[in-house]
């Protein structure tokens, strides 16, 4: 069962935070600020992005059981940029999953990102195909599975983006 969902609620007024009532309903921001209007964005290995911005749609794709799955955020900065904030997380709890922060000039910028970006990047082959000690039919098999894995995020992946992309276009 997927629960794909892009939503963005209204902002709570005391705390500022956004509040997701059903995990598979979709819908824009109106706005969404933190606070004072700040956002900072995770960026894996860099400094994090730090952006006075308003929230216009995220999402993600998790499915049941699913090992993987991604969730985007896009913002407009107040110097009307486009911030995206890209996340692929594993169902391990100790894994803090991968998280990308980009500034663009255009939504037509992030979009066209957003659609290239390549969700095999991201998994983890766990077989080594150096290992002697595992059979080459061993390894096609955990190859084949792998591709299998990669192809079923990418899918999911494309089914988020397009959604976010179609609602963002509906409501301009």
């Amino acid at each position: 069962m997927s629960a794909t969902y892009v939503a963005v609620e209204a902002a709570s007024e005391v705390t500022g935070a956004a509040k997701l009532e059903r995990p598979n309903f979709l819908q824009l921001a109106g706005s969404r600020r933190a606070e004072n209007g700040w956002v900072l964005l995770r960026n894996l290995g860099g400094r994090p992005l730090r952006v006075r911005a308003e929230l216009l749609a995220e999402g993600g794709n998790r499915e049941l059981g699913a090992p993987a799955w991604h969730e985007v955020a896009i913002y407009r900065t107040d110097a009307g940029q486009v911030a995206v904030a890209l996340r692929f997380l594993r169902r391990h709890a100790q894994d803090l999953g991968v998280h990308r922060a980009k500034l663009f000039d255009t939504l037509d910028a992030a979009a066209s990102w957003l659609e290239s970006f390549d969700t095999s990047a991201d998994l983890a082959v766990e077989f080594d195909v150096a290992d002697r000690s595992v059979s080459a039919a061993c390894v096609a098999l955990k190859a084949a599975a792998l591709r299998e894995r990669a192809e079923a995020i990418d899918r999911a992946y494309l089914g988020l983006i397009g959604e976010i992309l179609f609602r963002l276009e509906a409501d301009v």
